[in-house]
């Protein structure tokens, strides 16, 4: 059994009704997981939630229409999409107060988002690696294509697959469903406070984290809900 925690929104509707889903999934494939819904920073809360866990936090991505060259990792980093860049910082923010959760807990945990839902049982088993993404790419990714291509190329875990050019930050198709070990979570942890919060998707790239892995046949897709960060 491993524990899992399923970022939402409490009071937005959609990202509830989102919860409910991914959970009926998850009993529905009577999955080897534990869950507990976990409150999302939001730009409301994430004055409150920067301060009480990371006081020296700040965003240092790119904004919209901006492109950067990162001298520390050589990597060129182009603003998201997103009408407010709160949304995002927050979104990182919710990811990054669930890290600190798994090197507290000293144990593997599973990260959702409310859109992932299960497509098949999920039962424990050994991998190597830090983190492994456990969502099917298309319709989650850029490049999507590519990614299912590489990643099905046969069953079992393999690296994450590079679908773009190596000087641009690329990891997870997206992050709705993934685990992360203890190790893996401190060292992100550890690059926020070196690098400043970048979109956790970014952050989480398999150039700065070599350990990124996937896993075929995927055990989540995600249900195509409206974005709560790029809206």
């Amino acid at each position: 059994m491993i524990n899992a925690f399923i970022i939402y929104q409490p009071e937005n509707e959609k990202s509830v009704q989102a919860v409910k889903m991914l959970e009926y999934s998850i009993n529905g494939y009577h999955c080897d997981i534990d869950c507990t819904r976990f409150e999302a920073t939001t730009p409301k809360t994430l004055h409150t939630h920067v301060n009480d866990n990371f006081p020296t936090l700040k965003y240092t991505y790119p904004k919209q229409g901006e492109t950067q060259l990162h001298e520390a990792t050589g990597l060129k980093l182009t603003g998201y999409h997103a009408a407010d860049i709160a949304k995002k910082f927050a979104c990182t923010v919710s990811h990054a107060r669930l890290w600190k959760k798994c090197v507290e807990l000293n144990e593997d945990i599973m990260i959702l988002e409310h859109d992932a839902f299960f497509t098949q049982k999920y039962i424990d088993f050994e991998w190597e690696g830090g983190i492994l993404g456990l969502n099917d790419p298309r319709g989650a990714t850029r490049n999507s294509h590519i990614f299912h291509y590489k990643a099905s190329a046969k069953p079992g875990i393999v690296d994450c697959p590079y679908v773009d050019e190596k000087s641009v930050p690329q990891g997870l198709a997206g992050n709705s469903a993934y685990i992360i070990r203890p190790f893996a979570a401190k060292f992100l942890i550890s690059k926020l406070e070196e690098y400043g919060a970048w979109p956790n998707d970014a952050l989480m790239c398999n150039q700065i984290c070599p350990w990124l892995k996937v896993v075929y046949p995927y055990f989540s897709t995600v249900q195509g809900n409206i974005s709560t960060t790029t809206t």
